[in-house]
């Protein structure tokens, strides 16, 4: 997927995710949950300064080429393979040299594939975590070998002394498809929805699917004039959240939303379709709506809805993926919306990134944990823009400038 070469005018910046107003003490209470696995991606607007953090910078080129060693959790979707094939075309414009290992979702081989990068030498090392706790000590290694870290996909534990992590936003890119899904379907409903997870208990899931209920949260609100402001619509859509969590389900009788059962679906097709087949034989006859982590599972529940009779009476939403096989279902009609989450521009980012602090001067010592792509969805109104771009090669021209947490700060004022 070559998508980070359009980007709609419709682009939220990170701070539209908060509220557009001046910071006045006391804090809102979700700030106070921060940080959370299932917020990540919400900005604190008192996030901690980071220059004080060794991260083994500058970075330097130890030979006539630099060398990046990239420990990556998976090949087994096309969203990695896109991520990594695309990095090292870029990176080969640059003159780098990727060596890549593949960790198998293996926490234990990801830190042994760290320490070869370190006997090796290389200059810098590319995790993608497989685990957001497990990884630190991993980064830890690196820099206390001199070698810079740079994370891409999930944020690390905030105690990684990583330089930053190149991501899409999972909580903005879900809170904006679920205000979508509630602005398409009608305030007077009842939304029963099943929610279905890449896996629970990481951090980019569960903050695509909280930002999901929120964002239908917040519509809600605004719709039935229940008096949520964005902060709080954040707060109870968290508390709804950790509800489906403890005890599989919530009510929200104020709001007509619903979410009956959640299910598992490993980012994958074939898990998006087991899932929502357990669920249909449950809530089938209640349901009206999937929340869908990614495109691969909404995939799969598309593909279970039309196995069992109900692909018209039951909506999908997907929290992120901008997947080529989703952008042709959202133009048939067969989804309702997708955020743009490109691998492809993942992975060109965090080469970008390497080569401005290496050759351009960036001084990256106060990057945030985490460099947040802008959110924009993919609806039936802008879908054949990114069909039409899937088809370019890899490019930097349209990567986000990476702002420091001061710079950051100063645009949420």
């Amino acid at each position: 997927m070559k998508l980070s070469a359009v980007r709609s005018i419709t682009t939220l910046a990170l701070a539209s995710l908060i509220a557009n107003h001046a910071w006045a003490a006391p804090k809102h209470e979700i700030y106070s949950l921060m940080p959370n696995t299932a917020l990540s991606g919400v900005i604190d607007p008192d996030m901690p300064d980071r220059t004080s953090i060794n991260k083994a910078l500058p970075l330097k080129k130890k030979g006539e080429r630099l060398r990046i060693g990239w420990t990556e959790i998976t090949l087994g979707n096309p969203w990695f393979v896109s991520m990594i094939d695309d990095a090292k075309t870029i990176a080969k414009q640059y003159n780098y040299d990727i060596e890549l290992q593949v960790a198998d979702s293996d926490v234990a081989k990801q830190s042994a594939q760290v320490d070869n990068f370190i006997t090796l030498g290389v200059d810098l090392i590319v995790i993608d975590p497989t685990d957001v706790l497990g990884s630190v000590s991993d980064v830890e290694r690196a820099v206390a070998a001199g070698i810079p870290v740079i994370t891409v996909g999930t944020a690390p534990d905030a105690r990684a002394p990583v330089i930053t992590t190149s991501t899409g936003n999972p909580y903005g890119s879900g809170f904006e498809a679920g205000r979508y899904v509630a602005a398409k379907t009608d305030p007077a409903k009842v939304i029963n929805a099943a929610m279905v997870i890449g896996v629970m208990g990481n951090s980019t899931s569960e903050s695509r699917l909280n930002g999901m209920i929120s964002g239908i949260v917040y519509a809600r609100s605004e719709e039935r004039k229940l008096g949520l402001s964005r902060e709080d619509a954040m707060l109870k859509g968290f508390k709804l959240f950790q509800q489906v969590k403890a005890k599989g389900s919530f009510n929200w009788p104020e709001g007509g939303f619903n979410v009956l059962a959640w299910g598992r679906g490993d980012w994958t097709e074939e898990g998006g379709l087991a899932a929502t087949e357990d669920i249909l034989s449950s809530q089938g006859d209640k349901l009206n709506l999937v929340l869908a982590e990614n495109d691969f599972i909404a995939i799969g529940a598309i593909n279970a809805l039309e196995n069992a009779g109900k692909k018209n009476s039951v909506m999908v939403a997907s929290g992120a993926g901008s997947f080529r096989v989703a952008l042709d279902l959202i133009k048939q009609g067969k989804l309702l919306v997708t955020a743009t989450n490109s691998g492809s521009e993942t992975g060109v980012a965090a080469i970008e990134l390497i080569h401005q602090m290496l050759d351009k001067g960036l001084n990256a010592n106060n990057l945030p944990l985490a460099s947040y792509f802008p959110v924009t969805l993919i609806t039936p109104d802008n879908v054949d823009t990114y069909i039409k771009a899937d088809s370019l090669p890899p490019s930097t021209a349209t990567v986000p400038p990476f702002r420091s947490i001061e710079q950051i700060k100063t645009a949420m004022k």
